[in-house]
């Protein structure tokens, strides 16, 4: 089973461009942490069921952070892609 990739994109306040930064490998138990931090956070958090390219099933959680969390960010968005197996393993 692979884990869970986390994408997080940033726009900074001034500038016109996106910040991306590469995709990192967490475990279930750490994105659950981190998608109930963006709960209590008041984040936009929206958790969507699809299918990846090969037909596995997977979770792809958006979590929106607005402007008034950090300093001199418009927004932070961290994008989970859970396979669905490690959501039921827990």
């Amino acid at each position: 089973m692979r884990p869970v990739t986390l994408h997080t994109l940033m726009s900074r306040t001034g500038q016109t461009r996106t910040v991306r930064w590469r995709p990192e490998r967490v475990t279930a138990s750490t994105a659950r942490q981190l998608i109930r931090r963006g709960r209590r956070a008041n984040a936009a958090v929206h958790v969507y069921e699809t299918t990846d390219r090969a037909g596995t099933p997977l979770h792809i959680a958006h979590v929106h952070f607005g402007p008034e969390l950090y300093d001199g960010v418009d927004f932070v968005t961290d994008i989970y892609e859970i396979p669905t197996e490690a959501l039921t393993s827990l």
